[in-house]
């Protein structure tokens, strides 16, 4: 018996189709809007860093009541830490009050203080504490606390930091590390403070930053709607 063989002339041959596969724009697409998207967020925290801070990187909180029946207004201790490393990034940081007599008053007094120093002189006496406020906008709390002690001069005590008197008493203080307190009083230490302030905090870099970010967040969102553009069409 013979066996035919197949010669490979005369194998069968197989042919497997040849698919062309399409490159995925979703990645690119999907990229694209994540720049954009990036690119606003970076855009509109540095164009309204700019706008509050202005050109000198000062945030004020314009002129307010900050009258107080008492003998002080008197604000919460301020823990400050690591300002030298703030200072790297944004330059020193600072802080303005003003206190402007009303009404032909007294004249004022404002003084910044160690906490334990400020706390020390008036002890016993009723003062408005301040527990928070905000510059802008400008929100003042006050908080009552009861007392019979009638205070000396805030003029005549050597412990501040940085204080001004006068019909208006005005204070730029650059900030340091520590636990300091601002306090606003009649220079006499009498009671009934008729006064409108003025606040205002900043850092040198501020403006430079928010005009750096805005920059960068609209360079941001070209670069996100150019690779936008290229993949849709």
């Amino acid at each position: 018996m013979t066996t035919a063989t197949q010669t490979p002339e005369e194998a069968p041959t197989v042919q497997i189709p040849i698919t062309h596969r399409r490159k995925s724009r979703k990645v690119p697409i999907t990229s694209g809007a994540a720049i954009a998207t990036v690119g606003s967020v970076i855009a509109l925290s540095g164009g309204g860093l700019l706008a509050v801070a202005g050109d000198d990187g000062t945030i004020g909180s314009g002129n307010h009541d900050v009258s107080t029946p008492t003998a002080a207004l008197v604000s919460d201790t301020a823990d400050l830490d690591g300002v030298r490393d703030l200072e790297s990034v944004v330059g020193y940081p600072k802080l303005g009050v003003t206190a402007t007599a009303t009404d032909g008053g007294a004249p004022k007094f404002v003084g910044i203080g160690p906490a334990a120093d400020v706390d020390r002189y008036l002890a016993g006496v009723e003062i408005d504490r301040v527990p928070d406020f905000d510059v802008a906008p400008f929100e003042l709390e006050k908080h009552r606390r009861d007392g019979a002690g009638t205070p000396t001069a805030p003029t005549a005590q050597t412990f501040w930091v940085a204080q001004d008197a006068g019909t208006r008493a005005d204070v730029d203080w650059k900030v340091r590390d520590g636990d300091y307190k601002v306090v606003v009083m009649n220079a006499d230490g009498s009671r009934g403070v008729e006064a409108v302030g003025h606040m205002d905090v900043g850092a040198p870099y501020l403006s430079s930053i928010g005009l750096s970010a805005l920059l960068a967040g609209l360079m941001l969102i070209a670069g996100g709607g150019v690779l936008l553009a290229r993949n849709l069409r």
